[in-house]
């Protein structure tokens, strides 16, 4: 089978999570099951579920922000101050989908074989700490589009709104006094981090971006039931749990960066409940999503809030 990595060979999503799964499978399955990882992506990040659909290739993931308007109940691990860590995120993903959404059908043009959460982002200040709403009022920050910038043009800054792999242009440009949205580790390697003076933390988080892994569902029915079992045994929980690699990545960075003397803060606690605010409405649509696709919202929230805590 043939297995599509939107994001570079290099990029930790698919050297340190897609393809040693994918080499997994051969193991689990004794060799009766292949998969290869194309050498490069044959299809653009949003068209990866078509491209599963059509037979392109057999295997995809795909940033759950570009299927806002399909898939609207697994946004919750976008919401502001929900998540913990990769593992416990992707862990409450997991267990969530399983427990609330799944009836709801959203994914069923595919078979789904995991669910995960890369490490939360965070706020970064390139001249001194962001340690107040007053710090983001008129000033002109780049903002992962989705939750950052509608959090953001909501406190009052100047937004500029574009994908990550955008993101390196407009820090290095200095035409930004800060830049929001994702974590320690993808700064590093979008070669942002070095522009940051603080990084600014906040309990619960901004924002963390989200992802489904999928195979099209007649390859998956063609396969034996021992196999789909054997591959069962590495995805779904073991998937999630396995992100534990990604949050001993982003301590490796952070670690690294404090050395170079970037400055970490927790947000105050009159800050966190300023953005708190500005962040309710973010969340009330959700609900709302959630209501329409005959979801019991505040019960799935809770839940997956207590699970990203307890597993982080």
């Amino acid at each position: 089978m043939l297995l599509n990595s939107f994001l570079a060979p290099q990029h930790p999503v698919t050297n340190m999570v897609i393809k040693p799964w994918a080499e997994k499978i051969g193991q689990v399955t004794e060799g009766r099951v292949k998969v290869d990882v194309a050498p490069s992506s044959l299809a653009a990040p949003n068209q990866q579920m078509a491209s599963v659909n059509k037979g392109v290739f057999d295997i995809a993931y795909q940033f759950h922000g570009l299927m806002a308007e399909q898939v609207k109940l697994n946004q919750i691990a976008h919401l502001p101050f929900v998540n913990s860590t990769a593992k416990g995120s992707s862990v409450a993903l997991w267990r969530t989908y399983q427990k609330h959404f799944v009836k709801a059908n959203e994914l069923d043009s595919v078979h789904v074989l995991a669910m995960f959460v890369l490490p939360p982002g965070v706020m970064y200040g390139m001249k001194g700490s962001i340690d107040g709403v007053d710090k983001l009022k008129g000033r002109k920050i780049y903002a992962l589009p989705g939750v950052p910038a509608e959090l953001l043009e909501a406190a009052g800054a100047g937004v500029v709104a574009a994908p990550a792999a955008r993101s390196h242009e407009i820090v290095s440009g200095k035409t930004v006094d800060a830049f929001v949205g994702y974590s320690v580790s993808d700064a590093n390697g979008l070669k942002t981090l070095s522009y940051a003076t603080d990084v600014t933390d906040l309990p619960g988080n901004l924002t963390a971006p989200s992802f489904v892994l999928f195979i099209n569902k007649k390859r998956w029915d063609a396969l034996s039931e021992k196999d789909r079992k054997a591959i069962d045994s590495i995805s779904g929980e073991a998937f999630a749990q396995n992100m534990k690699m990604y949050d001993d990545l982003e301590a490796k960075i952070r670690a690294d960066a404090a050395a170079k003397g970037i400055k970490f803060h927790m947000a105050s606690e009159s800050f966190q409940k300023d953005l708190r605010a500005l962040a309710a409405p973010i969340t009330q649509e959700w609900l709302k999503d959630a209501q329409k696709a005959g979801i019991n919202g505040p019960e799935a929230l809770e839940f997956y809030r207590t699970q990203a805590a307890s597993n982080r």
